[in-house]
């Protein structure tokens, strides 16, 4: 029997978080970027993690006005988680 995985039921790791944003690097704003290099040093529960990855995943193709969304989305998971 074959089963398919739901991608939003997968839990990420920080590592793939922090592989995700090294990529991601150059297309989002610097403040922002050492601002979640931080938060990853914390430590995070799983569900905020898995938010990151998701907001994170194809952030370079996005819209400016798709990308400022997910600029003010991240912040907010940043100001909740404390960094």
């Amino acid at each position: 029997m074959n089963e398919t995985v739901d991608p939003s039921t997968v839990d990420h790791s920080i590592e793939d978080v922090s592989r995700r944003l090294e990529r991601q690097s150059q297309c989002m704003p610097a403040h922002l970027y050492f601002q979640l290099e931080e938060l990853l040093n914390w430590s995070l529960e799983q569900e905020v993690v898995n938010q990151l990855y998701a907001l994170l995943k194809k952030y370079d193709v996005l819209t400016d006005i798709e990308r400022e969304e997910r600029n003010i989305s991240i912040q907010m998971l940043i100001d909740e988680n404390g960094a």
